[in-house]
């Protein structure tokens, strides 16, 4: 239905009438001022901007937080920390596996996905937290609960916008956002140290 009332508007009432709009300032600053391309420049980039105004801001302002605050950090390798803690190999976690919410609130949700007692795997993710209200944090970490140390984590931004297809990522469902590592890089390490553990027993420790 979204779909539906997308193409009437933009097809069949906004590209027609931009047109004509843009069209009718072309032939009339062509007959004041002999400068039709002056007059069809101003009114397709007023045209634009009624809609697509924040296209600009918003990726750029996506490309600074995946440049300045996105990313994957190991701290530790899976291989380090078994070392250190070898009571944990051969232990299946399956049985003790559960899921604590820290905060379930809409665009601000945190919870912890404990395995055994040794670790979790923490998932936080904001939404709307740009001007806006279009560009999404998310970040996984996983923390060894005898020390409070994260042993690696993971920041990823996202842009979703379900009402304004343009400022979305490219196949938002499978688009890793800021990079595939910043999206995965901490699920795929996790799945590293459960198949040290455990060989076989990988698996996701969070859903995205």
């Amino acid at each position: 239905m979204i779909a539906v009332v997308y193409f009437i508007f933009f097809f069949l009432i906004y590209l027609p009438l931009s047109v004509w709009i843009i069209r009718k300032a072309y032939q009339w600053t062509k007959a004041r001022y002999q400068r039709g391309w002056a007059g069809g420049l101003a009114a397709a980039f007023i045209m634009y901007n009624l809609v697509f105004w924040d296209w600009i801001p918003v990726v750029l302002m996506h490309k600074h937080l995946c440049e300045t605050q996105g990313g994957f950090w190991v701290y530790k390798t899976p291989e380090q920390w078994v070392k250190e803690h070898p009571e944990v190999l051969g232990q299946d976690w399956s049985a003790s596996y559960k899921t604590e919410y820290i905060r379930k609130n809409y665009g601000n949700t945190l919870f912890r996905n404990w395995f055994g007692s040794s670790i979790y795997f923490e998932h936080s993710r904001q939404l709307e937290i740009d001007f806006t209200n279009t560009i999404a944090r998310n970040e996984d970490k996983v923390v060894d609960v005898s020390t409070g140390k994260v042993l690696f984590k993971n920041t990823n931004f996202r842009r979703f916008a379900p009402y304004k297809f343009w400022l979305a990522d490219p196949s938002q469902s499978e688009g890793p956002g800021c990079n595939i590592a910043a999206r995965d890089g901490a699920d795929n390490e996790f799945s590293n140290l459960m198949n040290i553990i455990k060989p076989g027993s990988s698996k996701s420790a969070v859903m995205k």
